[in-house]
């Protein structure tokens, strides 16, 4: 209740209310007021001209004239009220005067409102006296004391005054006491609702506890309207900050997760934010890192070259640059950073995603490497192969030759191993040399059966039996024809090779799925060992006697040089090596 009454609402609605009631009732009551000063001297004048009637012979004044009449009407003055008067004739000339002489003359008596005159500040009232023994002969004005007036006048303003404040305090208090409970009340509760919401939402409290005091309050008004309002308002901004922070852990959590190191910094060059990644890299805690500057985690620019290209940055145009980045320890690593602008409310950051390089450095000398050992090996198959072309020329010649069959056995195994190393060398050049393609679209159905149909009968003959299952409809892909011919001939003299006779050997077309298309082709043989399966399409790597271990590495080439993939799985049923195409686009 004290709070009711020392609430700024409160006072305001007492003050205007009361002072409200105060003007409304002076309003009304001044008339009244008027009036009753206007009564009081009615009697006054009523009175004072009863008691001058009773005392004056009236048949003496009908024949008294001018200075005998002024002082036989001296008399008068013996009345307390009457203080003097003025004798006027029907011409309005004044005859005489006796006592407290009066300041209404008879011309200003016959040009008011009213005959007579009240002077407040002087406390007189003069006013015409009708007095039927002067009538048509004389007007007598005659002067009063007006105090006794003036104090019945100020009593009874003083108990209007007194009225006015009781019916203004009453109506007042009952106002309140109204007011309180429909309005004061639940307004006061739902400026401490907000306080309370706010709080809650700014101290990142748990908004689902909250009770609010001012929701029994929402009736169906206006300020119902507005609690109810509010209880909406505050569930939305609950839910959107809700919304936000699941939204914030989850990039948090993208960004703590992320392979690359995250920096944030300024225009200065400060660093603002980082993920952990970056701590881990570089040795430091998140809030040593939060000290330091560009200057002191990378040692390739100076501070000049850092402001020099954050005054290149645009929002939306990253740039990429490589520099060194400096552990905690003093050892270092190079990293590829790509720095954006972000514009955050007026506020201009940097973001700045860090990659260790190392790796891809070590691939790309590794990859260099290969490439000149590749452009040896090409040139060194060159250099063999013509001096190897004359060695089997000549080892066939003798082959016409009658020799004994002990060196007959020997020429035989030359030639055997001559054209084993030739077919090596040629697998090698292949193999040195990136696929080149001749695309053309191809459905892949009339491929494999035309395969099946031009393969050697006795190859056929003596193989396992072969299952074909291929697909009712067209499956168009768009590559090199005979280089696919090559790799499914390849897979499938592999599986020949690892099938037993009693087995069986399955060439399917499966239908397409996400855009692509697989050809797999499964043999019953011995299952592969699970550490052996990635080995299979590395350079040199075979497990058979006579595999010289290029051929999948060449076919897994070719497979990926058509945005395909070569996956080789095995287990108890046997072994499976499945060739995943893009489809041929509509166009």
């Amino acid at each position: 209740m004290s709070e009711f009454l020392t609430a700024r609402l409160s006072k305001r609605i007492a003050y205007w209310v009361f002072l409200s009631i105060v003007v409304i009732e002076i309003v009304i009551l001044v008339p009244s007021v008027m009036r009753r000063e206007r009564e009081l001297l009615n009697y006054l004048r009523s009175l004072s001209t009863a008691q001058a009637l009773g005392r004056l012979d009236a048949s003496i004044l009908a024949n008294l004239q001018d200075e005998m009449l002024i002082d036989y009407l001296q008399g008068l003055q013996t009345n307390q009220v009457i203080l003097g008067g003025a004798i006027y004739d029907q011409s309005g000339n004044q005859v005489g005067r006796f006592g407290e002489a009066p300041q209404l003359t008879l011309a200003e008596s016959q040009q008011g409102w009213t005959p007579d005159r009240y002077y407040r500040r002087q406390r007189r009232y003069d006013a015409p006296w009708d007095m039927p023994p002067l009538r048509d002969r004389y007007v007598l004005i005659v002067r009063h004391d007006a105090s006794g007036v003036q104090r019945e006048f100020f009593a009874f303003i003083g108990r209007i005054a007194g009225l006015i404040v009781i019916i203004s305090v009453f109506v007042t208090g009952a106002t309140l006491v109204v007011l309180r409970r429909l309005l004061i009340q639940p307004i006061m509760l739902l400026r401490q609702d907000l306080i309370t919401a706010g709080q809650a939402i700014g101290d990142d409290c748990d908004t689902q506890t909250l009770a609010f005091a001012s929701l029994p309050y929402a009736r169906a008004d206006e300020l119902g309207d507005v609690i109810a309002a509010f209880e909406q308002m505050f569930c939305q901004i609950t839910a959107a900050v809700a919304t936000r922070k699941q939204s914030e852990t989850r990039f948090r959590t993208l960004v703590e997760q992320a392979v690359d190191a995250f920096f944030v910094v300024d225009a200065a060059g400060q660093v603002r934010d980082v993920n952990q990644n970056a701590c881990d890299s570089l040795g430091y805690s998140r809030d040593e890192l939060l000290t330091l500057s560009v200057t002191d985690i990378q040692t390739t620019h100076s501070q000049a070259d850092f402001e020099a290209i954050w005054q290149q940055l645009k929002p939306g145009v990253p740039q990429t640059i490589e520099v060194w980045h400096q552990r905690k320890d003093g050892s270092g690593f190079p990293v590829e950073v790509r720095l954006g602008l972000l514009d955050l409310g007026g506020d201009r950051y940097g973001l700045a995603l860090a990659r260790d390089i190392r790796d891809r450095r070590a691939s790309e000398a590794a990859q260099a490497r290969l490439a000149e050992i590749g452009e040896l090996a090409a040139m060194i198959v060159h250099e063999v192969r013509s001096p190897l072309t004359t060695v089997l020329l000549g080892l066939n010649s003798f082959r016409s030759l009658e020799l004994p069959e002990r060196f007959q056995t020997r020429l035989e195994l030359a030639l055997e191993e001559s054209e084993r190393l030739q077919k090596l060398l040629n697998s090698i050049l292949l193999y040195s040399r990136d696929p080149a393609l001749v695309p053309e679209q191809i459905e892949i159905n009339a491929l494999v059966q035309h395969l099946v149909t031009t393969l050697e009968p006795e190859a056929i003959a003596q193989s396992p039996p072969l299952a074909l299952r291929t697909l009712p409809y067209a499956v168009n892909v768009r590559g090199d024809r005979d280089k696919l011919k090559q790799v499914f001939i390849n897979l499938l003299t592999n599986a020949r090779d690892a099938c037993p006779a009693t087995g069986t050997i399955t060439w399917a077309v499966q239908p397409p799925v996400a855009g692509q298309v697989s050809i797999s082709i499964h043999n019953d043989g011995e299952p592969i060992a699970p550490e052996l399966l990635p080995k299979l399409t590395q350079p040199f790597f075979t497990t058979r006697a006579s595999g010289n271990g290029l051929g999948l590495a060449i076919t897994k080439r070719i497979v990926e040089a058509h945005q395909g993939q070569l996956v080789i799985t095995s287990n108890a049923s046997g072994t499976e090596v499945t060739v995943t195409l893009p489809l041929a686009s509509a166009s």
